[in-house]
């Protein structure tokens, strides 16, 4: 398979992510808020041990999958921006950030409901693991994601590569990342983002639009 062929392709990783993150997200069923009862988080490891163990690892299967479509995305904004350019090395940052932090929180999602399921677990360690794992997943990655996106926001409204709606809609996300009390909104829109990207980045001749920043084609 040549060099072309897999730049062609590989933004569809970001749809395997987000098809696999989706359905490992689904599996745990409803889910108990954050820093609610320690009971329910004991009860919810206790009762959906399987369901959860296996939706984590489809959830961490799928981080492979974005560090793949990160790839492809932290190729065209170097592009666009241009061999000066230092905002691709930020989005760079963010989405390694992002993938480590994500996988992270699955992880320990995952070693909650495999503890209840081996050995039972305490309302309170049942807590630490819960919360432990929500709070890399939904406050801490959800910065990582605002610089990421913030990033790509920028390198998109100066070169004019991609659509300018996805630029200004890139915006907007990255605004929610960094305000914690709605931050987690941005983790549970991720993957739409992923998803939208994917297919712009895809799109036939989109390799090829791109030029130094400021230079937007006509």
């Amino acid at each position: 398979m040549g060099a072309a062929t897999w730049t062609r392709r590989t933004p569809w990783a970001g749809m395997a992510f987000v098809v696999l993150a989706v359905a490992g997200n689904a599996l745990q069923g409803s889910t108990p808020a954050l820093h609610g009862d320690s009971g329910a988080v004991a009860d919810f490891y206790t009762e959906k041990a399987t369901a959860i163990a296996v939706g984590m690892m489809l959830s961490l299967v799928s981080v492979f999958f974005l560090a793949w479509f990160l790839g492809s995305l932290r190729r065209h904004l170097a592009a666009s921006e241009g061999p000066e350019g230092w905002i691709t090395a930020v989005a760079s940052g963010g989405g390694v950030a992002t993938v480590g932090l994500l996988a992270a929180g699955f992880a320990l999602n995952s070693a909650g409901a495999l503890r209840a399921r081996e050995t039972g677990i305490t309302r309170d360690v049942a807590a630490v693991f819960y919360d432990s794992s929500l709070a890399l997943t939904g406050l801490a990655a959800s910065l990582t994601m605002a610089v990421l996106l913030a990033a790509t926001a920028l390198v998109t409204l100066r070169s004019g590569t991609l659509p300018r709606w996805f630029g200004w809609t890139s915006a907007v996300l990255a605004v929610l990342g960094i305000v914690t009390p709605v931050s987690f909104v941005l983790s549970l829109l991720f993957p739409v983002w992923v998803a939208v990207a994917a297919i712009l980045l895809a799109r036939p001749g989109a390799a090829g639009r791109t030029g130094p920043a400021g230079d937007v084609p006509g």
